[in-house]
């Protein structure tokens, strides 16, 4: 079963937008960048079908496997997200550019 999320495509998204909201000023510390992405999860998870569709990319099927309180579909891919987020965005990149 094909899936319409591409885990890496989300993430090369992702940081290119977190360095453009650098270079227009919108970001300009790192706590900044924290709740940006936050933010950009929490959009990314709005939607029941988005939410099974990152579950299967990123294989979360453990609703006690993350630091978050998971009850619903939404709530796991948001923390099965966060931490694919957390340990594949490059921050050095980041941080480069501020």
């Amino acid at each position: 079963m094909e899936t319409n999320f591409n885990k890496y495509q989300f993430l090369q998204v992702l940081e290119a937008d977190i360095i453009k909201e650098i270079k227009s000023e919108q970001i300009d510390n790192i706590d900044s960048v924290y709740d940006f992405i936050y933010e950009y999860v929490d959009n990314a998870c709005i939607y029941n079908s988005d939410c099974f569709d990152i579950c299967k990319e990123l294989d979360a099927s453990d609703f006690n496997g993350y630091d978050y309180e998971c009850e619903t579909i939404s709530q796991l891919a948001y923390a099965s997200l966060v931490e694919f987020i957390f340990n594949e965005l490059d921050f050095t990149l980041i941080n480069e550019n501020f």
